[in-house]
């Protein structure tokens, strides 16, 4: 019986996803989707960082732990989620209005 790779265990743990791409991160600043690959796919990458409570930002320039950020980085990234919400927001919005134009209609 093989045992199983520590990917195939991190797959199964959050915090172990976390923790692994934060150990791929340390000492190494931005790293861009594409280094990544060879580890996470771009959903997962999406992911872990979403599930990392703020400590693993993401931007145009990649992936980067916010210890090892710039103030400007971090408010930066912050920005752009800011604007994604809104725009997502607005979207959900013009669902509903469309909707109910529907159901007047």
């Amino acid at each position: 019986m093989t045992q199983p790779t520590f990917w195939q265990i991190a797959a199964t743990n959050e915090s172990a996803l976390v923790a692994a791409l934060s150990d791929l991160l340390r000492g190494s600043g931005w790293q861009t989707a594409k280094q990544l690959r060879q580890h996470f796919n771009d959903r997962t990458l999406r992911a872990i960082a979403s599930a990392s409570h703020g400590e693993i930002i993401s931007g145009q320039k990649g992936y980067c732990l916010i210890s090892e950020a710039s103030v400007e980085d971090a408010n930066h990234a912050a920005s752009w989620l800011e604007h994604q919400a809104k725009a997502m927001t607005e979207r959900a919005y013009e669902i509903r209005r469309a909707m109910h134009r529907r159901r007047v209609a």
